[in-house]
């Protein structure tokens, strides 16, 4: 069904009450892959339309969605999202987005050669990574996986205030996994890069990473426990900040669930940290001119120099806050209203590379693996990690270390930065460059 279409039936259906409304359209077309041995294992296309309905009357709020709309289906989702208003508790600060002028530049988020590539093309360069990774080093066993996967989707948010906001996106990932032994020693080195256009990746080159990084933990002892200086590779950063993220989110700090709360204005970090949420980041995987409201999106600085200067918010949560909306409304699926979320999320970089941070701490750890940042507290900020990585000696890696743990809280860890590298990477939404820490619990032999 068209756009207009399913507006009208919606609007049609609602004439006769008071009722508002928002209707957000998600039409997404994915295709993965994967090779074995050299051969193609699976191909998969998929197309899926989702619409997601809420409507507004008398400061009651409802919501529901289908996938899959027909004349029928999309009477009975305005119906039900009726129905869930009629239940709702009245909320005068609930509202929908106005027709804004945005900044509607070109974010270059749409690869728009990508359908003109043939799909053997895409197999080609699947083959060429696995082979990449096996040509590195001899005690390259296997890969395990060689992946592909295209999503290239189309979004739309039309409101009765006159809103009707529409983006197109595309989304590229090759990720590849290995297994290194040596001496009855095995070790699995993993590599994965997304970006919006197709000519920005480079499969040899990821190939070869993840062979490296399985190789160079080959041989990994245990350390003993102690407390030391840490560099923290781009990658373990992001993860970090992943968990970090939430305590900046509008409805996490009014809930009471970040430990953020009332801290605007002051230094939550090292003076070496400034976080920027940026929703019109050039070809960023969170980038586009409205967010997921129809708000428009734009850069906001949330950490400068260490301290806090603001949070994340959607309509509703800016309101609760006395605030103003920051354009970070974000829904985690059709099935989800809209809530507070970062567009491109990064730390700034720093003037130091990589092996000048190595060179500044001297003798330390550095961490390119943690196990399990996710069941790390995003309230608190607490976490006790497996972690991996190579001790360092004379500013320069010395052996690699592996089955220790690392322990303390977030913002501890952020608030004990002593410098940050030049190195900054999106890993998805989320950027990051490599850190250097001043101390940290490292618990082994």
């Amino acid at each position: 069904m068209e756009k207009n279409e399913i507006v009208q039936i919606i609007s049609n259906r609602l004439a006769k009450s008071r009722a508002e409304f928002e209707i957000f359209f998600s039409r997404k077309k994915t295709l993965s892959c994967d090779i074995k041995d050299g051969q193609l294992d699976h191909f998969r296309s998929s197309m899926e339309l989702g619409i997601a309905l809420r409507t507004l009357e008398d400061g009651k709020l409802g919501f529901s969605y289908l996938f899959g709309p027909n004349p029928d289906t999309l009477i009975q989702l305005t119906d039900r999202a009726g129905e869930m208003a009629s239940q709702a508790d009245r909320d005068p600060l609930h509202s929908f987005s106005p027709p804004e002028q945005a900044n509607a530049r070109d974010l270059d988020v749409f690869d728009n050669t990508l359908s003109q590539r043939a799909n053997n093309e895409k197999v080609e360069h699947i083959k060429e990574m696995e082979q990449r990774a096996l040509d590195v080093d001899s005690r390259i066993r296997k890969v395990r996986k060689a992946e592909y996967e295209e999503t290239t989707s189309y979004t739309s948010v039309v409101n009765s205030y006159g809103l009707d906001a529409e983006k197109q996106e595309t989304g590229i990932t090759f990720s590849v996994m290995v297994l290194a032994e040596e001496n009855g020693n095995a070790e699995m080195g993993w590599e994965s890069e997304t970006v919006r256009w197709y000519d920005d990746i480079d499969p040899s080159k990821i190939g070869m990473n993840a062979a490296r990084r399985g190789i160079a933990m080959l041989g990994g002892r245990q350390i003993s426990t102690r407390m030391c200086p840490a560099v923290l590779e781009n990658r373990v950063v992001g993860e970090l900040l992943d968990v970090w993220s939430s305590s900046f989110l509008g409805d996490n700090i009014h809930k009471g669930k970040s430990f953020l709360r009332d801290k605007v204005g002051q230094e939550i970090a090292s003076p070496k940290i400034t976080l920027i949420d940026d929703g019109l980041y050039n070809r960023g995987l969170g980038s586009a001119w409205f967010d997921d409201e129809g708000t428009p999106q734009k850069s906001t600085v949330l950490v400068k120099n260490g301290t806090l200067l603001t949070y994340l918010f959607d309509r509703y949560w800016s309101k609760k806050a006395g605030s103003q909306s920051t354009g970070n409304s974000v829904r985690e699926r059709i099935s989800s209203p809209p809530s507070p979320g970062p567009s491109n999320l990064f730390i700034r970089s720093g003037t130091l590379s990589f092996d000048q941070l190595l060179m500044s701490m001297d003798e330390g750890l550095l961490v390119t693996d943690l196990m399990g940042v996710h069941m790390s507290d995003p309230i608190s900020g607490d976490f006790s990690l497996g972690a991996s990585g190579m001790w360092v000696e004379k500013g320069r890696p010395a052996y690699p270390v592996k089955g220790v743990t690392v322990s303390g809280s977030i913002h501890s860890l952020f608030a004990d930065v002593a410098d940050v590298g030049d190195d900054l990477r999106f890993f998805g939404k989320l950027g990051a460059p490599s850190a250097l820490v001043k101390e940290i619990n490292v618990s082994g032999l």
